[in-house]
């Protein structure tokens, strides 16, 4: 999978740009190309589909919750997705966590992952994205290793020659 990244009119692009980064590492796969745009997005990711099979669209969140990415509508307009009265898109999939969402959309051959300007809440909407991506473009989703048990215990004898009383 060839994959790009877009910031539009996004704040946060050292984190998000980060948490995209160690997504893909589980798929094995890496980031090709990462462009900002400010303004029209839309030539920007037309130019990036055509060389890329998978677009990460990052912008700012706003609405009623959940807030969405602000480059969705526009995006949602272009492509013709159609609107249901609930202010949902119809046949995409939806990457809710909390009270922000994101978006996956996928024609037979490509994908454009849209994702709110929020590292935090990253990690979990991309997991959301991980299966349908991993299905499309056979991919390999590795595990990630549970972090090692801290002992706090055996640190504070190695830092201070013995464990404090309490």
């Amino acid at each position: 999978m060839r994959a790009a990244l877009l910031f539009v009119n996004a704040h946060q692009t050292f984190f998000t740009q980060d948490a995209i980064r160690v997504f893909l590492d589980r798929l094995d796969c890496r980031l090709t190309c990462s462009e900002a745009a400010f303004g029209s997005f839309l030539p920007q990711l037309s130019a990036l589909l055509k060389e890329h099979d998978t677009v990460f669209a990052v912008s700012p969140a706003e609405g009623f919750p959940p807030a969405r990415p602000v480059c969705a509508a526009p995006l949602f307009e272009r492509l013709h997705i159609p609107i249901g009265p609930d202010g949902e898109p119809r046949g995409i999939r939806r990457l809710l966590v909390g009270d922000v969402e994101g978006y996956l959309i996928e024609s037979r051959t490509q994908a454009i992952c849209l994702l709110p300007d929020d590292a935090r809440v990253l990690p979990a909407m991309l997991d959301q994205a991980a299966a349908p991506l991993c299905e499309k473009f056979s991919l390999t989703r590795r595990a990630v290793p549970p972090p090692p048990p801290i002992h706090f215990e055996e640190e504070l004898e190695r830092e201070y020659g013995s464990t404090p009383s309490i």
